[in-house]
């Protein structure tokens, strides 16, 4: 079964499904995308540079294979929406 969001089909399950190829500091830009942060924000609250989080936006974006920063808002969304939380599990 899977949910389909804004033309994301999300594996049925749970959040450790959909982040475990995920590091950790990745799973913590995740998570601020889906705050509606921008990447010099983002760099902001995590001590890193915006261009440190523009790489690491690009890796996320590959790894859960989406094409825009919307759609990863959105894994977040449901995510969050379905009792999950964006964390670490691997």
């Amino acid at each position: 079964m899977t949910t389909t969001a804004s033309r994301i089909d999300l594996p049925a399950g749970t959040a450790a499904a959909l982040y475990s190829a995920l590091t950790p500091r990745e799973c913590q830009v995740l998570h601020e995308i889906g705050q509606g942060l921008t990447n010099k924000e983002i760099g902001a609250r995590l001590g890193i540079a915006e261009k440190t989080v523009k790489n690491t936006v690009t890796v996320i974006l590959s790894k859960l294979g989406l094409q825009r920063r919307a759609q990863a808002a959105v894994h977040v969304a449901v995510a969050e929406a379905t009792g999950g939380r964006v964390t670490h599990f691997g």
